[in-house]
Order: C-alpha cells, then structure tokens, then sequence
C-alpha cells in the first residue's frame, strides 16, 4: 500500500534532521582559547535545544490570535503592505480591488475580486508559498513568503477577497442606477447630447489599448469613459465583450444588457442576447465555486 507524503510529514522529517545534525554537533570538539575541550553531555544538550528551538522560532509561521482575521479593510491592506514589502517584493500597492507587486523577474497583480481557495503551502527550508485561484486563469497562482508573514498575508488576502466581491456588486448596482437616470434623459430628449470630450479622451486610450492588446487597460478606460457619457451604445458594446473575454462575466452582463436597452433594434441583438445566456452559465459556475471555497474552513493547506 502507496504512504501518503503530506506537506505535515515533509515538515516533520525536516525538522527531524535538523535536530539530528544540531546533535550530531555536540559531539564535535569545541576550540577555546587556543584549547579543544570536549563538551560535556549536559552542555551539549543545552546547546542543541538552543538551536533547535531558536531555528523553530525562524522557521514556524508567526501569528498571533488578534492576527487571526483583520478588524476591518483598511487594517486587511495594512497587512498585505506590510507583508509583501518586508519579504522584500517591489514596487507594492494595495487597495480595495487589486494587489500589485513585482521582483527581479517582473510585475503581478491579483485582481482580487476574481479571487479565490486561497492557501499556504510548506516549500522546504525556508520558504512557504501562499496560493490563490483568479477564476480568469485555468492554473492557479502563486508567491513567495516567509514564515513570519505567511499566515497574515492569507489573512490578508481572504478578508480583500470577500470585500472586493462585495465592493463589485455595490458598484454596478451604483452604476446601473446611474445608467437608467441617464437613459430616461436621453429618451425624452429630441436632440441627443453628444459625447463629452473627456469620455472622448477615455474612448481614445480605450481603443488604443485595446489595439495594443491591453484588455485591463482597456476594460479601465471604457469604464471610465461610460461614467461619463453612460449612453454610449458602442462603448457598451465593446466593454461588455472584452468583460466576456477576461472571464468578469457579472460585468459582461451588465454592460450587454445596457447596450440592448440602448439599441433593441440593432442587427446584432440577437447574437447580445445569445451572449448574456452564455455569461450568466458560466457566472452561475463561478458562483458555485465561490460558494463552495466560502463554506471550507480557514487556515486549509494545500498538497504539494
């Protein structure tokens, strides 16, 4: 019958040779003073637990019970901050929606409201990585932490991942409620407003982005764009598909079932409703999964 190694099995072997060559030591000759004495079992014993328990203090992750969960977002970013800047990573920013740092080899990003079956993992030696799955990538994710932080980074992470979820749905619900007041205006009028030139100016660097093949930036830009000018038909059009393309369904939804209001008559409205049954499957997916990691106890490990 095949033994199961767990991440706990590896941990404890290694310990286990740690103390054996800790112990191994004392028996070495120790130069004082220009002599060599031999250490006496009860110095060696105290040497070696000294050692031990010393390494233990380096290598075990450090947490304390207020650290358990943070109070509220701002302490959460707090963490994360602190975290990642004291492991030694770059270039770190927080907020309420994504996390950015970067190393020798370049820049990351979690996006954290697409975030989720968040772990840590035991790496050997010195080293623990903390796991996380964005539902818009088919692998999942991860970085580089030591002990100290490990536990307040997934933490960290756990709490920004429920509150960007959260944040989202507030936000198209703002957002959809300014489209609707928006939308009757452009209705009852009889001479449509034309596009301000500062949703211009975002439709400009939208569609520049997106020549460019930088769907965030232009998903960014069309947002940005439509809170503004939010009768923009074609802009709709556009950040409701490429919301399709990164895998942000609820916000694909959202903005195709706002251009259906704005052109219920047009050739392809058809093939827009067809997309918004696709997306809303797939949302439902991804729901479930969310659901699913919500109702598994923290502080869960992964298997290497």
């Amino acid at each position: 019958m095949a033994l199961e190694v767990t991440e706990d099995s590896k941990r404890h072997c290694f310990w286990l040779r740690l103390q054996i060559r800790l112990l191994k030591l004392g028996v070495y000759l120790v130069e004082t003073t220009g002599e060599y004495k031999v250490m006496s079992s009860r110095n060696i014993l105290k040497t070696s637990l000294l050692l031990v328990f010393g390494s233990v203090a380096l290598f075990v992750p450090q947490t304390s019970a207020r650290e358990k969960a943070p109070r509220d977002k701002e302490e959460a970013m707090q963490w994360a901050q602190e975290s990642l800047t004291k492991h030694g990573y770059r270039n770190v920013q927080v907020n309420s929606q994504y996390v950015l740092f970067g190393d020798a080899k370049g820049n990351y990003g979690i996006a954290l409201a697409r975030v989720s079956n968040i772990a840590e993992e035991y790496s050997g030696g010195y080293t623990y990585r903390v796991f996380w799955q964005d539902y818009a990538r088919d692998q999942r994710d991860a970085m580089e932490i030591s002990p100290r932080y490990v536990l307040k980074l997934k933490a960290a992470l756990e709490f920004l991942a429920d509150n960007a979820r959260t944040e989202a749905k507030d936000n198209l619900v703002r957002e959809h409620a300014n489209f609707e007041a928006r939308l009757k205006e452009w209705n009852e009028s009889t001479v449509k407003p034309a596009m301000p030139e500062a949703a211009r100016e975002h439709q400009v660097l939208a569609e520049f982005a997106f020549k460019e093949r930088n769907v965030d930036k232009a998903i960014s830009e069309y947002l940005a764009a439509l809170s503004i000018y939010p009768t923009w038909a074609e802009g709709q059009y556009n950040l409701a598909m490429l919301g399709g393309e990164k895998k942000m369904y609820d916000l694909a939804v959202e903005h195709m079932q706002e251009y259906l209001e704005l052109s219920p008559n047009s050739p392809d409205a058809q093939a827009a409703k067809d997309s918004i049954i696709i997306w809303k499957d797939k949302l439902k997916s991804v729901d479930q999964t969310m659901q699913a990691d919500a109702s598994e106890p923290h502080g869960k490990k992964h298997k290497r």
